[in-house]
């Protein structure tokens, strides 16, 4: 049953993931073509200002499913509804704190941006940008928490889906039917008051037992500030560039191009989350119940979200330039076209997934506060080397400085889960990355020699299709050949043998025990 959710949560986060992908091609071009890359550039600034501003939750989402891995995996009902209660508590609290930022952002943004759309234009596009927000912490936002945890993505998905499908579709038509962005916002809120309506409705009558007055259980949270200070600083690198190119270059022009560049990767980030994400509460009920049988199933886990973003990367970089040149022919007002924007882009998100792995058995073992320094580090660094950089060098700087902080950050995690947490060599984890560095170049090298010049969005894709699927091919054979444990475990999970843990403890191949958990090379024992 748990498996099942995790592969239904996969299966209708890549049908999500490519819908979003679809239509995330089709609207920005829309409103580009209609409103001008300056508008696109704006709506893109608001965006991201509002991401920030979500950081009021303070990290009581990412605490309440850890503190529910536990509770889920025994079936405390007690222990659950105690910890929801209290989630239900900061939510509301937050919700409060992100209406009064909508207001003060909606006052204070027209008044500091650099652009030639009327003020009031702006401030109603930050009023209905942000009040989707504030239904979200009121309503859904305390519900999401407990799906996630009790692996129901997939309905998550699901919802998702819909809305996304439905407010896009509603976007088009009132572009192509002339209506101003403004009529066009108000449409896509009115839509997105259906999601919280359902969600209220399906938590009420599949969760009759789930009591939000219970006794609440803040001690089960009391890593949220740990973990709040861990997102600022993760939406401050994350986030650093458009900021930046918004008011340090000034060039909302640049932050469109970012934007579109932002748009291709971004999806392929959310594809590679949905695909690994979906296990993520398998991994952790395994982790605070089993942690010797988690020690078999890291090794796995590292293995194939590593292999699986190094190919989905790969695919990008080969193919982003044929694609931007169709995606953006006939734009005019600025070049979309550049030579070292794909390198720059793919070596930061491989930076990002390469420590995947390590980041999610460090959030299993609650180590926020000992990890929160370290956030702040790599935010000083990115955010100091962005701003250098930016003025001479445009959207390139802030690029490099995003790099140089995931350069530091990613070695940091990998060490610090591995020493720490897993008390094993960082080996096994570095050699996965020299393999898929290697990997990746050889395919660019390759790719170079090969015209990918195109025409038209069906001829990209009669291309993109079967060169995408030749990478992720050669990656799948050059890791069976250096990850045969990794092979070994999804043939037995999927077959007729087992992993034998008591065999494997016998043998000395896990030796179990909490933090002391050390992890030996993986051999497969048939059960009889």
């Amino acid at each position: 049953m748990k498996y099942r959710n995790g592969v239904l949560s996969a299966i209708f986060g890549v049908i999500q993931q490519v819908l979003t992908l679809i239509f995330g091609l089709i609207v920005p071009r829309l409103f580009i073509q209609t409103f001008g890359s300056e508008m696109n550039g704006l709506l893109s600034s608001l965006g991201n200002i509002y991401s920030y501003l979500a950081l009021v939750e303070a990290g009581i989402g990412t605490t309440a499913i850890q503190a529910l891995y536990g509770p889920l995996g025994r079936d405390d009902k007690r222990s659950i509804n105690q910890i929801m209660a209290a989630t239900a508590h900061y939510y509301n609290r937050a919700g409060f704190i992100y209406l009064a930022g909508v207001l003060l952002i909606a006052i204070i943004y027209p008044l500091t941006v650099s652009t030639t759309i009327p003020s009031g234009t702006i401030f109603a596009l930050t009023i209905l940008s942000g009040s989707g927000g504030v239904i979200n912490f009121w309503v859904q936002g305390k519900y999401m928490v407990l799906l996630q945890a009790e692996g129901k993505k997939y309905l998550m998905s699901i919802v998702t889906t819909v809305v996304y499908v439905a407010s896009n579709i509603t976007k088009i038509v009132l572009l192509l039917l002339g209506y101003n962005v403004i009529a066009i916002h108000i449409g896509y809120f009115i839509i997105s008051l259906l999601q919280m309506i359902f969600y209220y409705m399906y938590m009420r009558k599949g969760y009759s037992w789930l009591n939000l007055s219970a006794d609440p259980n803040y001690e089960a949270l009391n890593q949220s500030k740990a973990v709040f200070v861990q997102q600022i600083m993760w939406m401050i690198c994350s986030n650093t560039d458009i900021l930046v190119l918004t008011y340090v270059a000034k060039d909302l022009k640049a932050v469109s191009v970012y934007a579109v560049y932002l748009m291709i990767y971004s999806a392929i980030e959310k594809l590679f989350s949905t695909l690994f994400g979906s296990f993520h509460y398998l991994l952790g009920q395994k982790y605070n119940t089993d942690k010797a049988g988690y020690m078999l199933l890291h090794r796995v886990y590292e293995s194939l979200s590593m292999y699986g973003s190094f190919a989905l990367y790969t695919t990008a970089f080969v193919l982003i330039t044929p694609f931007m040149r169709v995606y953006t022919a006939g734009i005019t007002d600025t070049q979309y076209i550049d030579p070292y924007l794909p390198f720059l882009f793919t070596i930061m998100h491989l930076l990002s997934s390469t420590r995947e792995a390590s980041s999610r058995v460090i959030n299993f073992a609650g180590h926020f506060k000992q990890m929160q320094w370290r956030a702040v580090a790599e935010s000083a660094i990115n955010l100091a080397v962005s701003v250098v950089l930016v003025l001479k060098l445009g959207i390139y700087g802030v690029l490099i400085g995003t790099i140089i902080a995931y350069i530091y950050r990613t070695n940091d995690i990998i060490i610090y889960a591995n020493k720490k947490v897993l008390c094993q060599s960082c080996w096994n984890t570095y050699k996965k990355v020299i393999i898929n560095t290697c990997c990746f170049a050889m395919v660019v090298v390759i790719s170079r020699t090969i015209d990918l010049t195109t025409n038209g969005f069906f001829n990209f894709f009669i291309m993109g299709i079967p060169c995408g699927l030749l990478i992720c091919i050669v990656y799948l054979l050059v890791m069976s050949i250096f990850e045969k444990d990794a092979f070994r475990f999804i043939k037995t999970s999927f077959g007729k043998q087992k992993w034998d843990k008591e065999a494997l403890n016998m043998k000395g191949i896990v030796l179990a025990g909490g933090a002391g958990t050390r992890l030996y090379p993986l051999t497969m024992v048939t059960s009889t």
